[in-house]
């Protein structure tokens, strides 16, 4: 027994050395750098960093746009135009010899020819030779058949979907960084169960080299021994490797070094699944895809609404001031108006398109009601996983306690010379496949707890 507490003490000495030492790694990082971090650390670390949850705010944004777009349609709509010209020929041009009635032309000219150059009169009269022309016109719809109003309403709906696409990705984003960090916690525990049975196999050479050296027993138990070690260092070499693998996703998702990480959160600490219990159709109603699915309901009836408003009269009001030096002086005028629009010709497509609009809406409402009673189910079975995976660790745990017994009878066999030194690596490799089950149990329950909970909505 003291032998066993003794080799048990070793091993995690060299387990918390080689720890350290694969920390620091080839690039010799400093102790100084090293930067611990908990599940809910990189859950933060990941919602500020991750490119994907950047795009969905930026989403947001445009979503934001897009209503400050439909609301000043509500405003008045004022514009300047300014103009100029200078032709080769004057654009109007009107004379004597244009008039038709030939009494009225012959006495016109003769008039002209006695007195005109006394008046400064000419036979021809030329306009528009060269002019500007300025004006600024203010318009205000007074009714557009209730498009603006609908159309403000849908441009909230894309708001609030922006926003639900947001914390959808981000329930995302924190299970996927839950996921690799707890991946990597499991890949720890199950290399310090290696460390363990390596620090075992070491003695156990020892103790068969010494006894095939004195001749006791056959030199086919030492190669037994030092094919468990050999299998042993590649699966050591297989942890670090994917170890390192993972903390490069990690810190993909982070923003953080992966080199200097170090994680603090263990497996142990789970809460029991019954504190976490709710209806599932509770939870399907607080979900962000049902309020989603709610959506695209009503976007489908305001589109139909839309497309009625433009069947429909619409009315306008405005007004404009006018400069222009067309006749070589300056003249001012201002004018109002009112424009009323009445669609003639567009009843038929209009009614086809609502009737597409009321197609639309009672395809949303199915896929409502069936996405509905499938997210129900889902919630069902993650229910079920939970308590599944709960039971699996005590199961586990059971049996990694009759494994370590089991290890030690046939260890204490063995000594005694009645065991076979295959039934001590058999007894050996069994106890960390079991270790192994548990983490993976461990792991499992943490990871459905997490969907589970966010299922309902917590």
């Amino acid at each position: 027994m003291k032998k066993i507490l003794l080799v048990i003490i070793v091993s995690c000495c060299f387990s918390a050395c080689l720890m350290a030492q694969e920390e620091l790694g080839d690039t010799q990082v400093g102790k100084d750098t090293l930067r611990c971090f908990s599940v809910k650390d990189c859950v933060e670390l990941a919602l500020n960093n991750n490119t994907a949850l950047k795009n969905a705010r930026l989403e947001v944004g445009k979503a934001q746009a897009t209503k400050n777009a439909a609301f000043a349609e509500y405003l008045p709509s004022l514009s300047v135009q300014a103009f100029g010209f200078a032709a080769k020929d004057p654009l109007v041009q009107f004379g004597i010899a244009d008039i038709d009635n030939a009494m009225l032309r012959q006495v016109l000219q003769t008039l002209n020819a006695e007195y005109g150059y006394l008046w400064g009169y000419q036979d021809k009269v030329s306009l528009l030779e060269n002019g500007t022309v300025a004006n600024a016109m203010i318009t205000q719809s007074v009714y557009a058949g209730g498009r603006i109003r609908n159309g403000n309403k849908l441009a909230r709906l894309g708001i609030e979907a922006a926003n639900l696409q947001h914390d959808i990705l981000e329930n995302e984003v924190i299970q996927q960084t839950e996921y690799i960090y707890w991946q990597i916690v499991s890949l720890q525990e199950k290399k310090e169960t290696l460390f363990v049975l390596s620090v075992l196999l070491d003695t156990l050479h020892k103790d068969v080299k010494s006894a095939v050296d004195a001749g006791l027993i056959m030199p086919n138990d030492l190669l037994k021994v030092n094919m468990k070690k050999n299998e042993c260092a590649l699966n050591l070499k297989k942890m670090n490797d994917g170890i390192s693998l993972l903390k490069m996703a990690l810190g993909q998702y982070t923003d953080i070094d992966w080199q200097t990480m170090v994680l603090t959160d263990t497996l142990g600490g789970s809460p029991a699944p019954e504190s976490f219990f709710c209806e599932a159709q509770q939870a399907v109603a607080q979900r962000n895809e049902t309020r989603l699915l709610d959506l695209s309901v009503e976007a489908e009836s305001l589109k139909k609404k839309m497309t009625m408003g433009a069947a429909l009269p619409s009315l306008a009001i405005g007004g404009a001031c006018l400069h222009h030096t067309l006749f070589n002086k300056g003249n001012y005028n201002m004018i109002a108006f009112a424009v009323l629009q009445i669609p003639i010709t567009d009843w038929y497509k209009t009614a086809v398109n609502m009737k597409k609009h009321d197609l639309e809406k009672e395809i949303a409402l199915n896929n409502r009601y069936d996405l509905a009673q499938k997210m129900e189910l889902q919630t069902n079975q993650a229910w079920f996983a939970l308590q599944q995976s709960w039971q699996q660790i005590d199961l586990a745990k059971s049996n990694v306690e009759q494994a370590e017994a089991n290890l030690k009878i046939t260890k204490d066999y063995y000594e005694a010379g009645l065991s076979t030194l295959s039934e001590l690596l058999e007894a050996q490799t069994l106890l960390k496949s079991i270790r192994d089950e548990y983490v993976d149990c461990c792991i499992a329950y943490k990871i459905n707890l997490l969907k589970y909970r966010q299922l309902c909505g917590r």
